[in-house]
């Protein structure tokens, strides 16, 4: 690639609501990976998001003053970005111990900037996740979908505007989600024992849907399916049970009904952020689900739109680079970015 920064470090970071993924890159090439827990002060305490911080630089080691660039869900305002900006600097210094010297930047991330990295601070980008998505698929334009626990769409175009579509959240949105179909494949079960009289009676051998389910649960009846749904605030256990109902879903008419409805609910928000930018952009499709029949249904629905759709078989993480060149941050024209 042309330009390419093939000296410059940078770590990326891809703030999950279950993990944490780090990559120390030197140009486009990584050279270290870390996993830690979640550092998403949504899902855990900010102490513990700063633990799994400093576990992850921890492990990555990077050279003092290497430019961060971090991806999470729920970065929605210049606030939130701030928030976590404030709080990747701090874990990124402190792992490192001394603060870097005065040229420390220019040693690690190329130019000299000491307006955006001065002798005390770590140049640092916090954005939300879906732009992760649509750099590792190759665009810094275009429409990202985050199809995982939770969905949301996010797009922009060559003009900077942006838009999105979703991203409510598991009690006011996310349908398509993992969790949605989880839960959605528990209510299945319930009101098919509701309508039969048969709440409290294991179902049949030949109901693998209804087994399948419980046995998720590790209940045996509906109604013990009830509390065992309550009691295990989880999402991210009952966004286990999507995988179960997409391998179902070839054999069994009611997991192809719920996959089916994933794909409508995904493509409906990609549609709508397309319409609001008024033009055809590249879709990439990134998340749990994303490589599964909901994505093919998904790239399915929307051909008929016109609409070029990826699904993303790599890391989110995978395209820091490409998003540290593009805004700035590699040759210090930008500090901080939502």
């Amino acid at each position: 690639m042309t330009g390419e920064p093939v000296d410059r470090f940078l770590v990326g970071l891809d703030i999950g609501g279950s993990h944490t993924r780090g990559v120390l890159f030197r140009g486009y090439s990584p050279v270290r990976e870390a996993r830690a827990g979640s550092a998403n002060v949504q899902n855990v305490s900010r102490e513990r998001a700063a633990q799994s911080l400093r576990d992850v630089f921890a492990r990555l080691e990077p050279p003092p003053g290497t430019a961060v660039l971090a991806g999470a869900g729920g970065v929605d305002t210049p606030h939130d970005a701030a928030a976590l900006t404030q709080l990747v600097r701090s874990a990124a210094e402190g792992t490192a111990g001394d603060r870097p010297p005065a040229d420390a930047c220019s040693a690690a991330g190329g130019h000299p900037a000491p307006d955006v990295c001065p002798a005390s601070e770590t140049p640092v980008i916090a954005v939300h996740d879906t732009r992760l998505i649509l750099a590792a698929g190759g665009h810094t334009e275009g429409i990202a979908v985050i199809a995982g626990t939770g969905s949301v769409a996010w797009g922009v175009n060559a003009s900077g505007h942006e838009t999105r579509a979703g991203g409510w959240g598991y009690l006011l949105g996310d349908e398509g989600s993992g969790y949605w179909l989880g839960r959605e494949a528990v209510r299945h079960v319930l009101r098919e024992a509701q309508d039969r009289g048969a709440s409290d009676v294991a179902p049949a051998e030949d109901d693998r849907f209804a087994r399948a389910v419980l046995g998720h649960a590790g209940v045996s009846t509906p109604t013990e399916l009830i509390a065992a749904f309550h009691d295990r605030p989880d999402r991210t256990h009952w966004a286990g049970l999507a995988r179960t109902v997409i391998e179902l879903a070839p054999h069994d008419d009611a997991a192809r009904e719920l996959v089916s409805a994933a794909a409508t609910h995904l493509a409906e928000l990609i549609i709508t952020v397309a319409q609001n930018l008024g033009e055809p952009l590249p879709v990439v499709v990134g998340g749990g689900l994303a490589t599964t029949s909901v994505g093919v249904e998904v790239r399915e629905r929307l051909r008929g739109h016109g609409l070029r759709v990826t699904l993303l078989d790599r890391e989110p993480v995978l395209g820091a680079p490409l998003l540290a060149r593009a805004t700035g941050l590699w040759d210090g024209r930008a500090g901080q970015a939502g």
